[in-house]
């Protein structure tokens, strides 16, 4: 995993340091909050990075996650669509989307997971987010977005109805949706 060229990516790839990592734990936390696990569930983290969801729940015997990710080195899988899940994790993945993408994977996730949760977190892209990246010296951390906050959520609401939004850190807004 260490030996991925990210410099090569057309996205960046979270690395939790010190100060960033109370803003991506913070996350992670109430991504946590959100999973219903008092049975046995399967997560899948679509964009899962270095795996700290995984990492944080490998201690809960009642969830299974599942990572995902387009640089196949960090997938659990090659292939999502052919695995079962009962929630739907992403978190800051889908601002580099097109709107036409976004919306056939939400749509192909109604068609065929009709009962999955859907955890998302979305960042506000405003001035705040842009400090911290350039106190922490993470330049390309805001670069490359195809999508706005905005257009994100309004794709998810076209199929989706909001159960929980939460603000973390004014940074982010986090959402548990399920689908109409």
């Amino acid at each position: 995993m260490n030996n991925i060229n990210t410099q090569q990516l057309p996205f960046n790839i979270t690395k939790h340091g010190n100060v960033s990592g109370v803003y991506f734990n913070n996350i992670l936390e109430n991504v946590i909050k959100l999973i219903y696990y008092k049975k046995k569930i399967k997560v899948l983290d679509f964009g899962c990075g270095y795996g700290y969801l995984k990492k944080k729940l490998r201690t809960n015997k009642n969830v299974k996650v599942i990572g995902y990710d387009i640089v196949k080195q960090l997938s659990d899988i090659n292939d999502w669509k052919k695995i079962k899940f009962d929630y739907f994790i992403s978190t800051q993945v889908f601002v580099y989307f097109t709107k036409k993408k976004l919306n056939q994977l939400v749509i192909y996730l109604k068609k065929n997971y009709p009962n999955v949760k859907v955890i998302i977190t979305i960042s506000n892209q405003g001035w705040l987010n842009k400090l911290g990246a350039y106190i922490l010296n993470e330049p390309e951390a805001h670069t490359n977005f195809r999508l706005t906050p905005d257009q994100e959520i309004e794709i998810f609401k076209k199929h989706m109805k909001i159960i929980k939004k939460k603000n973390i850190l004014f940074l982010s807004k986090m959402y548990l949706l399920k689908f109409k």
